[in-house]
């Protein structure tokens, strides 16, 4: 299992990275979370979808197997696009805690830059160093930092507005009906999607300040990437539906 961590200048002051077209860590992932401004660009590749109850944020739906279909046998992605998770592949943010003191209670948390410890981009003979010999970020080190702090703002401008997509109780589960290439329909179901009949519905108001905020921008994107169902439903990985319930009696 991978060990993420937060990134330490004292207990990675030697610790290099070198940069690797190798997305072999996604190979088996489904689904892959997306931030909400880069829903537009995933969605002329993936289906995009809300899985989590708990929430709005939207993912894209990689495979309806075991694997996620758009990563070959080398660890390619092979895709047009790269969600921003894999690109960021092997940093992250966390919420880290830590203690100001010997009394729990001082106990706080901040978002921190975080490390997959594990990953092969930092176990490379000609890496390049993270921190300097002063002990501060190199110029690599601070590009890592001001791209994910940059995502990490864009986020969080979009928050109050999946927050009010999730309140308004118009993601579903729905099965879809997806024709495929030999002209036989399939039916997918689990799926949790946007209603946009219960979504146009809204007041006139909601609606105008989700157009300002984005929020409408991403969910055209949401109904129009669902075309991509027929992509995933074609890839063997693709368990075939199971057979109908019934069928002649025996004597």
């Amino acid at each position: 299992m991978s060990r993420i961590i937060p990134l330490s200048k004292k207990a990675h002051a030697a610790l290099t990275f070198k940069a690797l077209d190798d997305c072999s860590f996604a190979a088996s992932m489904t689904t892959m979370p997306l931030l909400p401004f880069e829903v537009p660009d995933a969605a002329r590749c993936f289906p995009v979808i809300f899985p989590d109850a708990r929430n709005a944020v939207p993912h894209a739906l990689l495979g309806l197997g075991d694997r996620n279909v758009f990563v070959d046998t080398k660890g390619r992605w092979t895709a047009s696009y790269l969600p921003l998770m894999a690109a960021n592949h092997p940093f992250s943010l966390i919420e880290a805690r830590f203690s100001e003191g010997a009394d729990d209670e001082a106990e706080k948390s901040e978002i921190a830059l975080a490390i997959e410890e594990d990953a092969p981009h930092f176990h490379q003979k000609d890496g390049l160093p993270l921190y300097g010999p002063d002990g501060e970020p190199t110029e690599l080190l601070r590009g890592v930092m001001n791209a994910m702090a940059s995502q990490y703002r864009r986020h969080r401008a979009c928050e109050k507005a999946l927050a009010e997509l999730a309140l308004h109780g118009a993601l579903r589960e729905r099965v879809l009906g997806v024709r495929r290439g030999n002209g036989k329909e399939r039916r997918v179901g689990g799926l949790r999607c946007a209603d946009r009949a219960a979504i146009m519905a809204l007041p006139e108001a909601t609606l105008g300040q989700w157009v300002k905020n984005g929020l409408m921008e991403m969910l055209f994107a949401h109904w129009h990437s669902l075309r991509h169902l027929q992509t995933l439903l074609d890839d063997p990985s693709c368990p075939e539906p199971a057979p109908a319930a019934g069928g002649k009696k025996k004597r």
